[in-house]
């Protein structure tokens, strides 16, 4: 099936229509409604819907089964996990089970409708694209997909090609942006980008950083900083897709 479709896992009533409120404003034909996990592995390996909103709260197979499935048959399906923030790291377990954005419950329309977007690209091909290339390059630098701060590196670039300027504004824009998608503070999101960068400066392959970093991969100048590092990536993505250069 495909097209503009999309389906919808949510057992709760309010759950299913303000998603499908959200998904109709964008355009999308809501095929189907999944009252299981079961259910709704079955429904979107059946009609492989552009969209699929998953709650993470699901009898049967919960929501991140139902992803983890899913990835594993190579449904291309995109997914935007939704969820009450139970536990800090519910949105770091979405994303690492597949799902390409995470809304926190309760939820208005217009952030499931914002989440499609950057999900599906307001074009339909530039903002899969990108997050596409972002993931590729963070798993090749070796940022572990497991911690909380590879979410928030990944995001930060996502917006930094998109908003270059964000970039001058790290502490006053871009955090607090990223911050406001995954429920948690400023100060958490640059700590836990801080870490990240660490992590992958002691582990990854120095080959590979010197590839992206060049200078900045030596004993004098350290490791970049936060803004430099998304700056770095960032400006890379726009230069391979013939986009103004940040200045």
């Amino acid at each position: 099936m495909n097209g503009h479709t999309a389906v919808i896992a949510d057992v709760s009533q309010n759950g299913y229509e303000l998603a499908a409120q959200a998904l109709s404003g964008l355009g999308f034909e809501v095929s189907g409604r999944a009252r299981s996990g079961a259910e709704a592995v079955e429904l979107i390996e059946k009609q492989r819907p552009e969209v699929a909103v998953v709650e993470l709260v699901l009898p049967e197979l919960d929501g991140l089964c139902v992803m983890r499935k899913l990835h594993s048959s190579g449904v291309g399906t995109k997914i935007v996990a939704v969820g009450a923030l139970l536990r800090e790291d519910t949105a770091e377990l979405a994303y690492d089970a597949g799902a390409e954005y995470f809304v926190a419950k309760p939820f208005r329309p217009e952030t499931l409708r914002y989440a499609v977007e950057q999900v599906v690209g307001k074009d339909r091909t530039h903002g899969a694209d990108i997050e596409t290339r972002v993931t590729e390059i963070m798993h090749e630098i070796g940022v572990p997909a497991h911690i909380k701060g590879y979410g928030y590196i990944r995001e930060s670039i996502i917006l930094a090609v998109s908003e270059p300027e964000m970039i001058n504004a790290v502490t006053k824009q871009l955090y607090p942006s990223v911050a406001k998608r995954f429920g948690t503070t400023p100060s958490r999101v640059e700590r836990a980008i801080r870490h990240a960068i660490e992590v992958a400066w002691d582990r990854g392959d120095l080959e590979v950083l010197q590839k992206y970093f060049g200078y900045t991969v030596s004993s004098v100048k350290g490791k970049p900083t936060n803004s430099e590092f998304i700056a770095i990536i960032a400006d890379r993505l726009r230069l391979q897709r013939g986009m103004a250069v940040r200045v």
